[in-house]
């Protein structure tokens, strides 16, 4: 397992290396008007920085010797179907999503995610998915002023 975690973190950390390195190649503005470098830049950093922690650790645990359930690398049963699932809704939200509308859209697709992989209470559910729905619209439209689809619905 340790070994599968190490090659893991190695392929992140290049990812991470490559969107760096990439990124450089837009400008990166000033302190008071950042440039569109910062995001691929500032997420390869994280990426290096996840992949380094990753390393480190399978490497601690191979010294350790610690005994663990082997994780299957394909899966199979009850964790496919949930996989296929929550993929298959993404698919379909992206594809409805100019159609029916940023607000019902991520609403139904957040409250899709949590009852394929977490389901709790109706009532949690909905309440969190009201909440994320609500929360990502305040930042996408009142803070960040960018334009949502409004949809055939109106909201």
């Amino acid at each position: 397992m340790e070994r599968r975690d190490e090659i893991t973190a190695l392929c992140w950390i290049i990812i991470g290396l490559i969107i760096s390195i990439w990124s450089s190649t837009f400008p990166f503005g000033r302190w008071d008007q950042i440039g569109p470098a910062i995001l691929p830049f500032a997420s390869g950093l994280i990426l290096i920085l996840l992949g380094t922690i990753l390393f480190l650790q399978a490497r601690k645990r191979e010294k350790e010797k610690k005994v663990e359930n082997i994780i299957p690398l394909i899966l199979r049963g009850k964790p496919l179907k949930r996989v296929i699932w929550s993929a298959g809704g993404m698919f379909l939200s992206a594809l409805l999503f100019q159609f029916v509308g940023y607000l019902l859209t991520t609403f139904l697709l957040s409250i899709s995610l949590i009852r394929i992989n977490e389901p709790q209470n109706w009532r949690k559910d909905l309440f969190y998915s009201f909440v994320f729905t609500l929360g990502s619209y305040i930042l996408f439209k009142v803070l960040l002023k960018t334009s949502l689809p409004i949809g055939l619905l109106g909201f």
